[in-house]
């Protein structure tokens, strides 16, 4: 039978134990977390533009042919 631990997570970075409920085991890790994070709404954001940007011109050419 294998050792029993305690509950616990991992780190979303490095995958190191960290206590259950934390996403991260240092201040590098946290720092890189919301690095990631801030960049995928950064996306999501260009998207959204994009998408509204080629709905309009569909609009416009709609609306002279």
């Amino acid at each position: 039978m294998g050792i029993r631990l305690p509950p616990h997570s991992h780190c979303r970075v490095c995958e190191a134990i960290v206590p259950e409920g934390e996403e991260s085991c240092s201040t590098e890790c946290a720092n890189r977390v919301r690095e990631e994070q801030y960049a995928e709404r950064q996306k999501g954001v260009t998207l959204f533009v994009v998408v509204i940007l080629v709905l309009t011109g569909v609009f416009a050419l709609s609306l002279f042919l």
